[in-house]
């Protein structure tokens, strides 16, 4: 019985590598594959879709102003209202509404004007900090 006996992990036959019948050598010197990748897998954090994607240019403030919210408790406004009376209203919709970019990018302008202004806006604490699961 001793004869039949190996180790672990011992090659089989000689000191080359064997391949199955019917199957191509394996290739070490392939060129065309991907270099590795960075630790993110999902890829950067900024991606635009198309090629040469180009942002719109934003709008200037009196246009901004003048851009009416159809959503939401001031459905019918202006940016420019909403800032006069809720100015904190107009930073949850520049970071908050997805569905109408022309809408974001206004905000976002209305917004730099509130900050080169220094109007003070109140800040909303989260329903975690407020001692409340959400």
């Amino acid at each position: 019985m001793s004869h039949t006996f190996r180790a672990r992990n011992q090659v089989l036959g000689g000191s080359r590598r064997a391949t199955l019948p019917g199957q191509p050598p394996l290739r070490n010197d392939r060129v065309d594959r991907e270099p590795p990748r960075a630790s993110t897998p999902t890829g950067p954090l900024v991606r635009d879709r198309l090629r040469h994607f180009r942002r719109p240019p934003a709008p200037p403030i009196h246009e901004a102003e003048a851009t009416v919210i159809e959503f939401g408790k001031f459905h019918g406004h202006t940016l420019g209202q909403i800032a006069a009376f809720e100015p904190s209203y107009i930073d949850w919709v520049a970071g908050t509404v997805s569905h109408d970019p022309d809408l974001v990018l206004a905000a976002r302008v209305v917004q730099a004007d509130l900050d080169r202004r220094g109007v003070a806006r109140r800040t909303h604490v989260s329903a975690e900090r407020r001692g409340r699961s959400a």
